[in-house]
């Protein structure tokens, strides 16, 4: 699947998460959506290139040393983006929709 594809089946899914949500917190929901679906786009294409290539590789000049890729340190700094922009787009959330929406966006997550 192609990455706009993915993309806008992502952004579909969690749209469809909050569709009882008043417009008034919508309009905030809005705008997170379409940067989780790219964060977590992202996220995954990162994640398959960590499982392929490995956390680690030897650099190119001698002496040759073990360091961290590149990709890693990117990964680490964008989970913890996509990880506070969840918790924005659930506080955006009324409280009595608030526990049922959470479940269905953390079993969203979870796929």
């Amino acid at each position: 699947m192609d990455n706009d594809s993915r993309y806008n089946q992502i952004q579909d899914e969690l749209v469809g998460l909050f569709k009882d949500v008043p417009s008034e917190q919508m309009s905030i929901a809005n705008h997170l959506i379409p940067r989780i679906a790219f964060m977590q786009i992202t996220l995954e294409d990162l994640e398959d290139d960590i499982k392929t290539n490995g956390t680690f590789e030897l650099t190119k000049t001698l002496p040759r040393k073990l360091r961290e890729r590149p990709v890693v340190k990117t990964y680490n700094a964008l989970i913890k983006n996509y990880t506070g922009t969840i918790k924005q787009l659930l506080d955006r959330l009324p409280t009595q929709r608030g526990d049922e929406a959470e479940d269905e966006l953390l079993a969203f997550l979870k796929k």
